[in-house]
């Protein structure tokens, strides 16, 4: 049986990657939402970065379900996002900011609790982050 320390880690780490999940899977519904509203507004160089985007959210969140199955968790099912007003380019910039600085904090949070595994992960999720960042402020 494993001990409660464990038991506490563990419970931990699975809560916050399945929060993750359901974060990544927002992005994702949010990106090809903005991607339909502006698919004849735009210029094709915005629709790839959006459709980019979009794709990124939803390795992101394939690979947090991943690590949930690895520590014998099951990933969260997502309810599609609510409709409303779709995000302004600003907003969006924000949303991607914030996940940065989310995502450094759970480097840190694996790295605390010697998961190698989840470190790689969030170095990548970081790096996509800031490959959409890089793209979204170049196209505005």
């Amino acid at each position: 049986m494993t001990p409660p320390d464990a038991m506490t880690w563990i419970t931990y780490v699975l809560n916050a990657l399945q929060a993750d999940i359901v974060r990544e899977a927002a992005a994702a519904d949010e990106y090809l939402r903005l991607a339909r509203l502006l698919r004849q507004s735009c210029d094709p160089l915005s629709r790839h970065q959006i459709a980019t985007c979009a794709a990124n959210a939803l390795s992101n969140a394939t690979a947090l379900a991943a690590e949930i199955v690895a520590l014998g968790g099951v990933p969260p099912s997502v309810p599609p996002a609510p409709k409303g007003t779709p995000k302004t380019a600003r907003e969006h910039l924000t949303d991607v900011r914030s996940a940065l600085a989310h995502y450094r904090g759970r480097l840190a949070m694996a790295r605390r609790f010697g998961l190698p595994r989840l470190q790689e992960l969030f170095r990548n999720i970081i790096l996509r982050h800031e490959r959409d960042l890089n793209a979204n402020c170049s196209s505005h």
